[in-house]
């Protein structure tokens, strides 16, 4: 029996989660204790003021969030990851002048850019899709399609949506689907595997199980929760990745949870 395998990738901390099991890899696991930490930076007060970025004990105790992620927070919680993801986009970060880097951090956090990353898309197989939605002028969502198949044999579909600032990739959500068709007909033996890469200091993106069914076609779906962080990005928010796939065609979709 075939294994559906989902990968995280989550602020340091990688995440495996499967049909038959679920197990957790800690090699990184101090990075990511690190990486909550760092919310609560070790800079002056004169930056961040008296309740931006900084934390005292009694918040601490109480289990309090930061009121909001600041320039000196984002470059110390890249710092403490440990992730090539991590490390590019502090590269990218450090290179914009401060106004970009002060205007970056406010999309980050404002709940109703993350909020807005969603698509529904179709087409046939074997030709590859990718469009922008710009959501102003700063910030854009990718998404890309790619897929394989023919009448017969093994059949991929794979949809990624990104969220870019200043072109610099801060989350990307990906949902890939494999199955057989047999003379005609999809196979019941589909399989599927999700991947969030997640930069974005302000939400915690974590996703549920894969799941999969064959009804006439394949489809995949996972719910990806983002957890804020920081006060200022309100609410968590929810979304539903689905990818389905036929004998010669495919859909996929990013809605609201």
């Amino acid at each position: 029996m075939s294994r559906t395998n989902q990968r995280h990738t989550i602020n340091g901390e990688i995440t495996v989660h499967s049909r038959f099991t679920t197990r957790r890899l800690t090699a990184a696991a101090v990075a990511g204790a690190a990486a909550v930490a760092v919310l609560a930076p070790a800079a002056s007060a004169a930056e961040f003021g008296p309740q931006q970025g900084v934390q005292t004990v009694a918040d601490q105790a109480a289990g309090k969030l930061p009121a909001k992620l600041t320039v000196g927070s984002y470059v110390a919680y890249l710092k403490a990851q440990k992730t090539p993801e991590a490390k590019s986009t502090l590269k990218s970060f450090s290179a914009l002048p401060a106004a970009k880097k002060a205007k970056f951090v406010g999309y980050l956090q404002d709940g109703k850019v993350y909020g807005s990353l969603f698509k529904q898309l179709n087409g046939p197989l074997n030709i590859p899709v990718s469009q922008v939605t710009s959501y102003n002028a700063d910030v854009k969502f990718v998404h890309n399609v790619s897929s394989k198949g023919g009448l017969k044999g093994g059949h991929l579909v794979t949809y990624s949506a990104t969220e870019k600032i200043f072109n610099i990739p801060v989350t990307t959500e990906k949902l890939t689907l494999r199955y057989e068709v047999v003379k005609g007909k999809v196979q019941r033996n589909a399989r599927a595997q999700a991947q969030v890469t997640n930069v974005n200091a302000a939400y915690a993106i974590k996703g549920g199980a894969v799941k999969v069914a064959v009804k006439g076609i394949a489809r995949a779906d996972v719910t990806w929760k983002a957890t804020p962080r920081v006060q200022a990005v309100g609410k968590a928010v929810a979304k539903d990745q689905a990818v389905t796939g036929h004998t010669k065609t495919w859909t996929a979709q990013l809605i609201h949870g």
